[in-house]
């Protein structure tokens, strides 16, 4: 029987599974709904999970067992992929299944064990990684070779990864615990304290994606739902994309002092060739209105942002398999 091929990226936001000559097949939140201390009984899974949240009864949690680009529940972990597996029939290829898994940059060796084992728990031995930087380029379709390099953004919902990549690997990076999930954070204590409407995770996502925007004055405008602080009662109301400028410009002003940082360590030749390729933008949080033209007006360096920004870390990854040459090199 024929083997199959996987390209992986686990993250605890999303979970995308990339199969050789078919493309993308599974993409889910990584999130698993569990009732009771410790293991529990797990009630749902995936997009089931996702409509929980927020919502779930008294003693059951919705939670992510992926925090920061690390398995931190190897178990719930372990209830997750198999889950993932099932619904794209893995179990029929027996042990013929290759996987590449993405992990963020500068991800350490105890890290890379637990991924391992995560895998051959269920049934797939054959595993090898790349840093997420280098899959999110090759995705993107940058000009990148081995002396050809190129800068990426990768805002995650819990890691942002930024580099300077080649095909010969990470240049200069690093990865920080700073994604798309501090920004619903943040949104939801602005919106209390401002508004005195007290909201919830799905409806700061939903904001998030919608109306979240860097344009002076922009009047884009949706209407929330929530719980009114002082009676407690339900209410409703509209708001403008102007209304959460702040929380959102914070978030990006953060993310331009770490790509600030990475480009002040470049050799000087990177520093020029990347003059040139520019800044590839990717995650969720890449579609935020005005974006582009933020990072132009920093840098003075042209921005890429991908249509299909959210998977590029996990179609770069599939598109390198396809590569014998290049997979050959990069995998560790």
């Amino acid at each position: 029987m024929s083997s199959i091929r996987l390209a992986v990226d686990i993250g605890s936001t999303k979970t995308a599974i990339y199969q050789v000559g078919a493309g993308v097949i599974l993409c889910e939140p990584s999130l698993v709904a569990v009732s009771g201390e410790g293991r529990g009984s797990i009630y749902a899974v995936g997009e089931a999970a996702k409509r929980m949240v927020g919502k779930a009864a008294k003693g059951t949690t919705v939670f992510s067992p992926v925090l920061e680009g690390e398995i931190n529940k190897d178990d719930i972990a372990k209830i997750m992929l198999e889950e993932f597996f099932r619904k794209i029939e893995l179990s029929k290829f027996g042990a013929r299944v290759e996987a590449f898994v993405t992990v963020p940059c500068g991800t350490e060796n105890k890290a890379i064990k637990k991924f391992q084992s995560l895998f051959s728990s269920c049934g797939v031995n054959n595993v090898k990684f790349v840093e997420s930087p280098i899959a999110t380029a090759v995705g993107a379709g940058a000009p990148i070779t081995e002396s050809n390099p190129c800068f990426v953004i990768d805002m995650g919902g819990n890691v942002t990864n930024v580099a300077a990549v080649s095909l010969d690997g990470v240049i200069a990076g690093v990865s920080v615990n700073v994604g798309g999930n501090l920004v619903d954070n943040m949104l939801i204590d602005y919106i209390e304290e401002y508004r005195n409407l007290r909201i919830g995770q799905q409806t700061a996502e939903r904001i998030k994606r919608e109306i979240g925007s860097l344009l002076p004055g922009d009047t884009t405008s949706m209407v929330i739902n929530g719980r009114d602080v002082s009676s407690g009662s339900p209410r409703s109301m509209q708001l403008k994309a102007c209304d959460i400028a702040e929380p959102i410009k914070l978030y990006v002003n953060k993310i331009h002092e770490i790509a600030s940082m990475v480009m002040s360590k470049l050799p000087p030749e990177v520093s020029a060739e990347i003059r040139n390729t520019g800044i590839y933008m990717a995650g969720g949080l890449s579609g935020i209105i005005g974006l582009e033209e933020y990072f132009y007006n920093e840098f003075s360096l042209p921005v890429i942002v991908n249509e299909n920004a959210p998977l590029l870390s996990v179609l770069g990854a599939g598109r390198i398999m396809q590569n014998e040459r290049v997979y050959k090199r990069l995998k560790f």
